[in-house]
């Protein structure tokens, strides 16, 4: 008698169909509903700790590969690579999986995964589409690199594979200057373009380049300036003997120093206090997002960094 009233409850929708009870894992948006354990730590990722909402059920979309979760929806470089990608990326080099990447629609950053692991190795899911998964693997959050005992040379491996899936070649001769000019916060002001050309260095806008032009740009790298913030991760794909200076505003606030990728290259900070507030600031201390002017100081800093042997 139980049984055929399971039935009839089933047929009116009351109980989930059996072949639902498989996929033990349903993805919206950045929530993730399961009563399985989770003991991963990443606060990009909600987890829901109960049935997922029949209606939401009924429109998911099947994912029936074993596969990481990458889910990632702002667009900071520095954030993606140092809290969300790094740990997954250690994870994966111990044990291959597929990687389902829940991330903002940025061609920049899905040209970079693609390099890292191989197009067949990621699949792209659409932030509206809700997914259903039989198993999924949310990776903890993280920052430090440090963290890591053999970090520097992951970062030399992610960056030997990008150079190998789009056939560059280092060939370091160029001197980059990046003061963030196109962005809203942390510009460097009033450059010197006279000053620049006597030293034959080069200002770049790296955010309005795709992921191969930024690479091939850096692989050519043999000196860098720039402004701090996100673009610390264009230091994984300088070396060793590139020389680097990293320009902060009122404080040093470098997480190429607290996060461990000055390993990368020859890393030097200067903090300038003279700065102007910025019209459009995004973090708690206004003042790590003021502009900072491109002065006598900072000339001499640049004239010290190319010196150097």
């Amino acid at each position: 008698m139980r049984h055929i009233k399971a039935k009839i409850k089933r047929l009116c929708g009351l109980l989930m169909p059996s072949r639902d009870d498989a996929y033990k894992f349903t993805l919206i948006e950045d929530r993730l509903y399961t009563k399985e354990p989770v003991f991963v730590k990443n606060s990009r990722v909600k987890i829901i700790k109960k049935n997922t909402p029949r209606i939401a059920l009924e429109v998911a979309t099947s994912f029936d590969e074993n596969c990481y979760l990458l889910l990632l929806h702002e667009d900071n470089l520095a954030h993606f690579f140092h809290d969300i990608f790094f740990p997954l990326y250690v994870a994966w080099r111990m044990k291959n999986k597929k990687i389902f990447a829940s991330i903002n629609d940025k061609q920049f950053l899905k040209d970079f995964l693609i390099a890292v692991f191989g197009v067949e190795n990621v699949f792209f899911s659409n932030r509206a589409t809700t997914y259903k998964f039989l198993s999924i693997t949310p990776t903890p959050e993280s920052r430090d690199l440090k963290e890591y005992p053999d970090y520097i040379e992951i970062c030399r491996e992610i960056k030997s594979k990008c150079l190998s899936n789009l056939d560059i070649e280092e060939h370091r001769y160029r001197n980059l200057l990046y003061g963030r000019n196109e962005l809203a916060r942390k510009n460097l002001l009033e450059i010197d373009s006279d000053f620049l050309q006597q030293l034959d260095i080069e200002k770049v806008a790296l955010s309005e380049l795709s992921f191969k032009e930024t690479v091939e740009l850096l692989s050519e790298a043999k000196s860098f300036v720039y402004m701090v913030g996100a673009g610390v991760f264009y230091l994984l794909f300088l070396d060793k003997n590139v020389k680097v200076l990293e320009i902060n505003p009122v404080r040093n606030n470098s997480w190429a120093q607290m996060f461990g990728m000055e390993k990368l290259c020859q890393l030097n900070v200067f903090v300038s206090q003279n700065t102007q507030a910025s019209a459009q600031p995004a973090q708690g201390d206004q003042t790590l997002d003021n502009h900072v002017y491109f002065d006598e100081s900072i000339k001499e800093e640049i004239i010290a960094l190319l010196s150097k042997t």
